[in-house]
């Protein structure tokens, strides 16, 4: 296979990468034991798509890790569901629209709607930038991200609704998890590197936000995590 670039934001709280799908991306690659080299752009709009992460492979700039994905599915042949059931493979979708699309709002809700994960983000962006643009930098993502979260529902509610419906999220799909090492046995699927994305950020970063310090009290999601990290063929070169 061509050489494989993946763009993301720069690593933070001892991952890879800031960014959720970022984050999926990596680990898929690394379980597909797919070698790619991983750079940091902290600007979503140089994207394809005007977001984080996107690759470059064969010449070509491709954006949306569910796209991203499925190209190198057909490219490598690796499917990391193969051995799933219809059935399976329907439950899985289910989680990872339940993570992608709500709980991910809840994500960005406390990073930057949420007094500790703006002040955290204000800490990470001044390692990144230029002090001068710091402040007006993050002024101006808040009130992107307030208007995109107005419009899709979470904002509209009070700060103690925001954090039990991402708690909700939290013990559904521990409850889903149970007793196994992965979602559907032995072996991650999409549904867990999905949740790897959207939970190891809330497991690690340090911000004394709600559902962040709820994730962080559950010691089976935070193993959990911890065996995802470990899961896989590090093959990430970085520049």
């Amino acid at each position: 296979m061509a050489d494989l670039v993946v763009y993301t934001f720069s690593p933070a709280w001892g991952l890879s990468s800031s960014s959720p799908f970022a984050l999926k991306l990596i680990k898929w690659l690394e379980i597909a034991g797919l070698p790619f080299q991983q750079k940091f752009a902290d600007n979503p709009s140089k994207g394809p798509k005007g977001k984080n992460p996107w690759i470059e492979v064969d010449g070509k700039r491709i954006g949306d890790t569910e796209i991203i994905i499925s190209l190198l599915i057909k490219q490598s042949g690796f499917d990391i569901e193969a051995e799933l059931s219809l059935e399976q493979k329907a439950i899985s979708h289910t989680i990872r629209r339940m993570l992608e699309e709500h709980l991910h709002q809840v994500l960005e809700w406390e990073l930057f709607m949420h007094p500790a994960g703006y002040t955290g983000m204000r800490e990470m962006l001044a390692t990144m930038a230029p002090a001068f643009i710091v402040a007006p930098l993050l002024a101006m993502m808040r009130r992107h991200f307030a208007k995109q979260l107005h419009a899709r529902g979470i904002a509209r509610h009070s700060d103690a609704v925001v954090a039990e419906k991402g708690k909700a999220d939290v013990d559904a799909f521990e409850a889903l998890l149970g007793r196994k090492p992965f979602l559907f046995g032995e072996h991650p699927s999409m549904a867990d590197v999905t949740a790897f994305g959207l939970i190891a950020p809330l497991a690690r970063w340090p911000m004394r936000t709600p559902v962040a310090d709820y994730v962080k009290t559950r010691a089976k999601l935070v193993d959990y995590i911890e065996r995802i990290d470990k899961f896989g063929a590090k093959a990430r070169g970085s520049a």
